[in-house]
């Protein structure tokens, strides 16, 4: 299932820092960027950027002067959002009392469920409430539901993305009724998300937004050529693409699907295999071209197994085809999952098993704090068993990792490094790869959702995965690949 964050419409947290906009931790580029954000921001590839307060607020605020939404950096989508009129800006028509209703509910779901209250406000400098109390005083004031959009954005969007907390921005009801390669266990949560996002309302919105985000991409892409800069606009706003840094690296004998990138580095010596996303939609397709290519570098010296950049996808995927056909053992790696033990929480999550905080024991890399906003706890062990007799792979295997390695790819690498599965190589990834799927908080009358990780995982000594994410074996010097470095460690 996927947990990588679509992009067609991430205007987020550059387009619109929110009601205060003093954000600066940075979080994966493949989860939160677009070029489009790139140049509304003057240029920078972070999800979070400095910005003056005044200019988020006026683009939040909903202010329909009926003029594009200029500012010193330029136009932005989520301002065009805001400045529909209401006939294009509306749904539904929703009244002023149900466009409260939904986003008090979001923030009451939110501060009752969402785990990672406390390291939002700690690691984004950001007051939540007085985040809530500003953006629900321009709800008031707000005239489309499309402003009820972007002030939704303005209080979630200075979150960075933390523990998976986003605004949707397009349906994704077909992409979670797809449960092929979920396991038994995790099969009634999985349907319980499915049906969520399959809901009327909310698919019925989402094809209003996405038709509305249309012309808001033209009107944008417009003004910038007419600027002289549209060479640094991506054509297709919903584009996924990642550009594989490979550097001078030649690949013989190289092959390329939307999915996977492969080749020989050194005959006999190296091979390597890039894969961009852990996305399930690829789960059968992958399966058969890495089985192939497991049989073709069966005797290579050495097999790289790049994830630079991968969003993550699903837990499966790394599972099933990575690791059960390359270990000739059963592996295993200890983590603690809190949560907090609210009621919405409990809608999708069985905690019989869990325990009161009080009952933890001693993790010296505990965030008190952290812990404070915590109800419940349970110690798990993630389990992988070999598919085959024997390793397809005989030779030693790498794994290069970067900080845009985020969610179920964090996930790979933090089990990569507690059992030694492959040497990882690179920098620290970008966390968030202990815990659960996203859960979606649906807001009965606009449809819109926000989803959120319910889960706060940590390593067993306490350190939180969606902070510190997993730092490699072998770390990349400034300006140096991790491919290059992991070429130079094989030498």
């Amino acid at each position: 299932m996927k947990k990588r964050i679509v992009i067609m419409l991430l205007l987020a947290a550059v387009m619109l820092n929110g009601c205060k906009a003093d954000s600066t931790a940075e979080r994966p580029a493949a989860d939160s960027v677009t070029a489009l954000d790139s140049v509304a921001q003057t240029g920078d590839n972070k999800a979070e950027d400095k910005k003056a307060e005044e200019t988020a607020a006026g683009e939040s605020a909903g202010e329909s002067s009926g003029q594009p939404s200029e500012t010193e950096e330029g136009i932005t989508v989520i301002g065009e959002f805001a400045r529909l009129s209401a006939e294009e800006g509306n749904w539904k028509g929703l009244t002023t009392e149900e466009k409260l209703e939904d986003f008090d509910f979001l923030y009451q779901t939110l501060k009752e469920n969402y785990p990672y209250w406390n390291l939002a406000e700690r690691t984004q400098n950001i007051d939540l409430e007085e985040q809530y109390r500003i953006c629900r005083e321009k709800i008031k004031n707000s005239e489309t539901d499309m402003q009820l959009f972007t002030n939704i954005q303005g209080f979630v969007g200075p979150c960075g993305g933390i523990g998976h907390l986003q605004l949707v921005i397009e349906n994704w009801a077909d992409d979670y009724s797809n449960l092929d390669g979920i396991s038994e266990d995790l099969l009634p949560l999985m349907r319980k998300i499915s049906d969520a996002y399959a809901n009327d309302t909310s698919v019925a919105a989402y094809e209003k937004i996405e038709k509305s985000f249309q012309n808001a991409w033209k009107k944008v892409q417009a003004y910038y050529e007419e600027q002289g800069m549209s060479d640094l606009l991506q054509s297709d706003p919903g584009s996924m693409a990642q550009e594989d840094e490979t550097g001078d690296t030649i690949l013989l004998d190289s092959g390329e699907t939307d999915n996977l990138l492969y080749g020989i580095i050194e005959e006999g010596k190296t091979a390597y295999i890039k894969i961009r996303f852990f996305d399930m939609d690829y789960y059968e397709e992958d399966r058969k071209i890495l089985t192939g290519l497991y049989e073709k570098y069966s005797d290579y010296e050495n097999v790289i197994f790049d994830l630079t950049d991968n969003g993550g996808g699903g837990m499966p995927y790394f599972d099933d085809l990575i690791m059960a056909p390359n270990i000739d053992h059963t592996c295993t790696a200890d983590t603690y999952q809190f949560v907090k033990n609210g009621s919405y929480n409990r809608k999708f999550m069985d905690f019989s098993e869990y325990k009161p905080v009080s009952e933890v024991p001693e993790l010296p890399r505990l965030n008190q704090e952290d812990l404070s906003g915590l109800d419940l706890f349970v110690a798990d062990t993630y389990k992988v068993e070999p598919s085959g007799e024997k390793k397809a792979l005989k030779g030693k295997l790498w794994m290069l990792v970067n900080e845009n390695v985020y969610s179920s790819s964090e996930y790979a690498a933090m089990f990569t490094k507690a059992t030694g599965f492959a040497t990882l190589v690179g920098r620290t990834t970008g966390g968030d790869g202990i815990g659960s799927e996203p859960l979606p908080i649906v807001l009965k009358n606009s449809g819109l959702i926000v989803r959120y990780s319910p889960v706060y995982g940590t390593t067993p000594d306490g350190a939180g995965s969606e902070e510190f994410g997993t730092e490699p074996d072998i770390l990349s010097p400034e300006g140096e690949s991790p491919l290059e470095t992991c070429l130079k460690a094989i030498g």
